[in-house]
């Protein structure tokens, strides 16, 4: 294998460790969050509950809660940004993206920071 292979493979595997390492650390962040402990604790409760309804709001909640955590740690190591450059940064759709700066907007975790190309910057407040 020739220095340039080598140096490409190494590079490849230190952005799969950089994403990694990213969504490691939006799950902790998301484990922080208020909404999350509250749903959880509910299974640690002696609370009727349908389980398989349980599940799947918990499922939902969970992945919202690292989706935003995420978009919140793009935007504190890159400064503002765009819906669209978060989507790219994240892999999540343009659509979710929106969703989810519209409750971070209303939690006051982030607000607008100006326009590019034709799109609101968001920063964190």
């Amino acid at each position: 294998m020739n220095d340039r292979n080598l140096l490409t493979m190494l590079v490849a595997e230190l952005s799969k460790r950089e994403k990694l390492l990213k969504k490691t650390d939006a799950t902790i962040e998301a484990f922080k969050t208020e909404r999350l402990r509250w749903t959880l604790g509910i299974s640690q409760r002696d609370v009727k509950v349908d389980e398989q309804k349980y599940r799947a709001v918990t499922d939902n909640i969970m992945k919202d809660e690292l989706e935003r955590q995420m978009i919140l740690g793009e935007i504190k190591e890159r400064g503002p940004l765009t819906i669209s450059e978060l989507s790219k940064a994240t892999k999540i759709s343009p659509k979710e993206i929106l969703r989810h700066v519209i409750a971070l907007r209303k939690t006051g975790a982030i607000s607008e920071a100006g326009e590019k190309e034709d799109e609101y910057l968001y920063k964190t407040t």
